[in-house]
This record gives C-alpha cells, sequence and structure tokens, in this order.
C-alpha cells in the first residue's frame, strides 16, 4: 500500500532551508544562483511535482549548469552529469578544509567556474588551487592564466595533478603573478611555434619574428600542410645557399598547387624524383652526354616510361644509338618517338624495326643495270665505234690555235 499527497498538496507544502544558508552562502550568491538552489532543493523533497527546473524559471540548461557550479564549488551540490544536467545535494557542506577558503576565493572560484564551464572543480581540486596561492605563490591572476594555458595544452579534461606541476614549475621559475605567467606562456608558445622548429632545422639558434610565424601560420592553417610536411620540405631548399622563410614560401606554394601537403606524400614525390634523376645520369652515361639531365628533360623520359609505356631497356637502346651524335638526346627523342608511332613495344622488335629499315636503305643504295639489276630507264645497245665517237679527242679534234 503506497500513500502520498497529490502534487497540489507537495506544492502547499514546505522546503526546510537551513539557517546556516541564510547566513553564510546567501549573501555571497547572485539572483539567478538563489533561484536555481532553491528550486533545485525544492525537487529534491518534493519531487512528485515533476518539474522542469529550466523551464519553470525560464533559464537554459547552460545557465542553469553555470548557477549550479557556484554551489558546487562551495560544496553544496555535486553536478553528476553535464548532459543531462543532473544535480545532487549534500545535507552537509563537503568543505575539504573546514574553515573560510571558499568564501575568501569566492571571486577565483566563479572566475574558474567561468573559464572551465561546463567542467567545474570540485572541492578536493580546488584544494589544490589554494595550494597554488598559500604554498607556491601565485597570485590569483597567475591561477587564471595557469588554468587557461593548462586546457590548451590539454585539453578541457586537463588532470589536477598535471596543472599542479605547472604551477610547481612556473614557482620555480618565479612566475607568479599573471603578467609573468602571459610572458612565460608566450616564450613557450614560441619555443613550441612550427617556425622555431624550421630555424632549428636550418642551425639558427634565434626567436623567429612575426613575420615568420605567420608565414608558419598561413602554411598550416590556410594551405593545410602538416608540421612534418612543412620540416619534410626543407631538403629541396639545399641547393639555396641561404634557405629562408620567402623560398619556403615559394616552395610550399609550388607543392600545394600539386597537392602534395603531407609528410608521406612529399616524401614519396622526393622518392620519385631521386629514381628519375638515378635512371636520366645512367641514360645520359650511355648516351655520352656528361651534364645532367634538366627537370624538362627528365619530365620527357618520364613521358616514355610512364604515358608510352616503353621498358627501360629500350631507353638505354634508343641512348645507345645516340652516343656520338651531335645532340644525343635529341637523336633519342627522334628514335623513341618514331618507335612509339610504329608501335615498337620491346628491344627485339626495335631491333628487328631498325633492320628492316636498314636493308631498304642498303636496297636503295646498290647499282643498277650490268650487274643484273633492272635499270629504272630505257637502255640502248652502242657499238664501240659508236661509243668512242661520243668522246672528243683533245689533241686532233680541237682547232689549231690562232
Amino acid at each position: 500500500m503506497n500513500c502520498r499527497f497529490d502534487t497540489t498538496g507537495q506544492r502547499r507544502s514546505f522546503t526546510p532551508v537551513d539557517n546556516n544558508f541564510f547566513t553564510e552562502y546567501l549573501p555571497h550568491a547572485n539572483e539567478l544562483q538563489l533561484k536555481v538552489y532553491l528550486y533545485g532543493l525544492m525537487l529534491c523533497f518534493h519531487p512528485a511535482i515533476d518539474e522542469d527546473l529550466c523551464n519553470s524559471l525560464g533559464v537554459s540548461e547552460r545557465e542553469a549548469a553555470e548557477a549550479f557550479c557556484h554551489w558546487q564549488a562551495l560544496g553544496l551540490v555535486r553536478i553528476i552529469s553535464e548532459s543531462p544536467l543532473t544535480v545532487e545535494y549534500h545535507t552537509e557542506p563537503m568543505t575539504s578544509r573546514g574553515g573560510t577558503a571558499d568564501f575568501k576565493y569566492g571571486t577565483l572560484v566563479k572566475s574558474l567556474n567561468t573559464l572551465t564551464a561546463p567542467r567545474q572543480f570540485g572541492m578536493s581540486e580546488l584544494a589544490h588551487v589554494y595550494d597554488w596561492i598559500e604554498v607556491y605563490g601565485l597570485d590569483e591572476g597567475a591561477v587564471l592564466e595557469l588554468v587557461a594555458y593548462c586546457m590548451e595544452q590539454k585539453g578541457r579534461r586537463v588532470s589536477i595533478n598535471y596543472m599542479s606541476k605547472v604551477a610547481e614549475n612556473w614557482s620555480d621559475a618565479g612566475v607568479r603573478t599573471a603578467e609573468a605567467a602571459r610572458n612565460a606562456i608566450d616564450s613557450y608558445r614560441i619555443k613550441k611555434h612550427g617556425a622555431t622548429a624550421v630555424l632549428r632545422a636550418w642551425n639558427r639558434r634565434r626567436r623567429p619574428t612575426e613575420d615568420e610565424m605567420a608565414l608558419y601560420d598561413k602554411w598550416t592553417k590556410d594551405w593545410g600542410f602538416t608540421d612534418d610536411a612543412v620540416l619534410a620540405a626543407l631538403p629541396r631548399l639545399t641547393v639555396s645557399g641561404t634557405p629562408n622563410f620567402v623560398y619556403l614560401d615559394e616552395l610550399l606554394d609550388r607543392l600545394r598547387s600539386e597537392k602534395l601537403t603531407g609528410k608521406e606524400a612529399i616524401e614519396l614525390n622526393d622518392e620519385q624524383t631521386r629514381r628519375e634523376k638515378n635512371f636520366a645520369k645512367m641514360l645520359f652515361d650511355r648516351a655520352g652526354k656528361s651534364e645532367p639531365a634538366t627537370a624538362t628533360q627528365r619530365a620527357q623520359i618520364a613521358m616514355y616510361l610512364n604515358d608510352y609505356k616503353m621498358p627501360h631497356e629500350l631507353l638505354f637502346l634508343a641512348a645507345d644509338l645516340a652516343r656520338g651524335k651531335n645532340e644525343p638526346f635529341g637523336a633519342m627523342k627522334i628514335m623513341l618517338n618514331d618507335w612509339h608511332a610504329n608501335h615498337i613495344e620491346t628491344v627485339g622488335e626495335a631491333e628487328a624495326y631498325l633492320k628492316e629499315r636498314e636493308e631498304k636503305r642498303a636496297a636503295k643504295r646498290a647499282p643498277r643495270g650490268r650487274m643484273g639489276a633492272k635499270a629504272p630507264y630505257a637502255q640502248t645497245a652502242i657499238s664501240d665505234s659508236e661509243f668512242d665517237a661520243l668522246f672528243v679527242d683533245l689533241d686532233h679534234d680541237l682547232p689549231e690555235e690562232q
């Protein structure tokens, strides 16, 4: 058997509030914080009312959560879940110090709640925060800078132990004020900035300039390069005596146009370029050409290999045949283009094609007539006396000089 008041009866009942709340907590709370706490307290004592706190008070869930964070920092409630917002009320304040620390640092706690929302520090975490001030000597401004910095580095769920270690390091380094904290953070950011890594790769021990950091940010944020990709591109500037950010900007712009913005893509492209250079060198050696292949010549060689699907051996044959020519590479291209036009795909086919062509040329050069081959013109029989009559006897036939 279950007996209970109806909803109307519960609405007409009473919600007990400890007088200690009015004397110690109420003076330090704003209107919204009071409304949220008291309305939630009523729902705890009279769950049959079953009203939604946010709708009843006309506030958003985020606003309610921020208000409850104030009471959580004082140990009166605990936020169990952020979505949906679930709050557990404590019958006794859960203070870890049993003193007035929460009221002493009330402004700081409120600022922390705003900074870390929707996450809020519980009493055990606040105990660490108070130690940063009372043991390590940080001022409240430095505490806020420290928390913001740690969340930036490790995410909003960064552990309080990590933050305490940073606080200890700051204290040891004399970083105890908000200004000193900001200066330390700026120095650390510059030290960790990708532009600094570029300078170190060039063996330059200096801080990057604002312009250099702006260029680096453009490469990584606007152009889509990863940090590793920027460093992977640096060896391409080794041909420059003094590599700098301007040259690197031009290089990365070209890589971007080729959609090479990742480390792996750049390294694969570099490996392909190395293979092309090595093969071009072997070709030129076979052709007796001493100077290295240009980028255009390498691209043409790549065309025969990749687009025309010619095997390497076929290009070597062309190089051997072009050796000794005035323009070996030009002679190679003439042969390779001719072979491609005639669908020559192997060394054997090329050799047969060359043999056949040479035989045709030899046939055209062969003597005609008396050797038995048919002359390409009409022939007339002539006697020896008629043949002799064709010639002039310089001693008898010419008239004497006068």
